[in-house]
């Protein structure tokens, strides 16, 4: 699991990387497994390369699923392979889907796994390390790039094998302030359009849930190894797209008698035509809700596809908050065509929306998304360093340019977190709303200490350089002319 985000995310919020955890189980009935996480460990790529060569692998896989993530996966591949040529390395995961030729471009990387890659992982170990020929698979041959056919999708995500959380030991780093975090994959795919997500086109626009009972299982599993406080986050892109099913979870936790708590990601609209599953969420512990909110504008959610209404997301929030359930809610600024009055108004309306977290992003053209289709046939990717797309840069044309996008964004998270609201809601009885609030302000202060030392850095040029790929790859060159 590569870094890359330079923001600071990973300091203070942190889940268990459940692509490759779920990858080690599907890879080791076959081979010997190892996983690293590098998220929060430094970007020295040479010393990151250094590590894992260490360990003498046959195999390395990188999972590339954020495109901040791009640059350094490929300066990594090829610091790999500088250190050892023969060596086979895989790149998968959502952004290397989308972005094939560029990942493969440099050489280095020996083949790109679309798609879902627990099958395609499992048959190139099988068969010693072949990928030619495979579904689901794109590899160099001579100066041409072959594209092996789209795997199909799995159909029953029950037969997804559970995480090999035993890969990866140490499981404190997995927190977000005082709580240990443990991710639960309860359904692929997500089946709205919002133009500014991938998830549609990774899943081919469908939705697979696994059942209530594989579901519970993996919670027992986690609940029987939990030790002290906890958080269990069902990492699911709209945990409420079949509400019948969300209740029918929330009744066999409440069943369990556990003291964890549950997150979850799920649309608003969604919980706000089902009070009585709402209220099911608050008796099975869950804390908090995050929700995307992104803009009060309704000219602006339409065109985005977002669909849902600014007067269903206040119904959510009452609902949740009712039943004593947090709402992370995530906002949006520079959505195509926002004015800057409309940016302003968005700003404006964030610390009146009453949610217990806040999370402010720039709309951003990622790859796979229609968003960055559309944008690349215009033109209107103003950035090719995909360092900048870290969602809260600017990259669009016809976004504010990124001082008045970062002025608009810290007074917004300064008037949620330093409201005479939030601070008192601070010493509220109300026992998940508190703990939120807390570890909300926890994380407040974590990002404002990340700004004073990013400030320091380049100030006085603190920042380790990191290769770019085409310097990378010209290194690898010079060395093996060398040698």
């Amino acid at each position: 699991m590569p870094t890359g985000l330079q923001v600071g995310y990973d300091e203070y919020f942190s889940s268990s990387p459940l692509g490759i955890e779920t990858l080690g189980a599907h890879a080791r009935p076959h081979a010997e497994v190892a996983l690293a996480d590098l998220r929060g460990a430094g970007h020295d790529v040479e010393a990151h390369a250094d590590r894992l060569i260490a360990q003498r692998p046959d195999m390395v896989g990188i999972s590339l699923n954020s495109a901040p993530h791009t640059r350094f996966t490929l300066a990594l591949a090829s610091a790999l392979k500088r250190r050892r040529g023969d060596l086979p390395i895989l790149v998968g995961g959502q952004q290397g889907t989308f972005l094939v030729e560029e990942v493969l471009a440099s050489g280095d990387v020996g083949a790109v796994v679309r798609g879902e890659g627990e099958r395609t992982l499992a048959e190139i170990i099988a068969r010693g390390g072949d990928w030619r020929g495979l579904a689901g698979v794109s590899w160099r041959s001579g100066g041409a790039i072959v594209n092996g056919p789209d795997r199909p999708l799995i159909d029953d995500i029950d037969e997804v094998l559970a995480p090999a959380r035993d890969l990866l030991p140490d499981r404190s780093r997995y927190r977000m302030g005082a709580y240990r975090v443990e991710g639960i994959e309860t359904s692929r795919g997500c089946r709205f359009r919002c133009s500014f997500c991938s998830i549609r086109n990774f899943h081919r626009g469908r939705w697979r849930p696994k059942s209530v009972a594989r579901v519970m299982r993996e919670v027992d599993s986690i609940l029987e190894r939990s030790g002290g406080p906890m958080v269990i986050y069902f990492a699911d892109d709209n945990f409420a797209t079949d509400i019948r099913r969300v209740e029918e979870i929330c009744r066999a936790i409440v069943e369990r008698r556990s003291k964890a708590y549950f997150w979850c990601q799920a649309r608003a609209d969604s919980l706000a035509r089902r009070p009585d599953v709402v209220e099911w969420m608050g008796k099975a512990h869950f804390a908090a809700v995050l929700t995307g909110i992104e803009t009060p504008v309704a000219r602006l959610l339409k065109t985005a596809r977002k669909g849902g209404s600014l007067e269903q997301v206040q119904q959510a929030i009452k609902l949740l908050h009712a039943h004593d359930i947090g709402v992370w809610g995530t906002f949006t600024l520079g959505l195509p065509g926002e004015t800057p009055e409309e940016a302003k108004e968005t700003a404006r309306y964030i610390p009146t929306a009453n949610v217990d977290v806040a999370q402010i992003t720039v709309a951003t053209p990622i790859p796979g998304s229609d968003l960055y289709e559309q944008a690349k046939a215009a033109g209107e990717i103003v950035e090719t360093d995909w360092d900048r797309f870290d969602f809260t840069s600017p990259t669009l044309k016809g976004q504010l340019p990124k001082r008045e996008m970062d002025a608009l964004m810290h007074k917004a998270y300064l008037g949620v977190y330093l409201s005479r609201r939030f601070l008192l809601s601070l010493f509220s009885s109300r026992t998940n709303l508190n703990r939120l609030r807390r570890t909300a302000l926890g994380v407040f202060w974590s990002w404002i200490w990340f700004l004073i030392r990013e400030r320091a850095a380049r100030l006085f040029g603190w920042r380790h350089r990191m290769l770019a790929p085409h310097e990378a790859a010209a290194a690898r060159r010079a060395a093996e002319a060398t040698t």
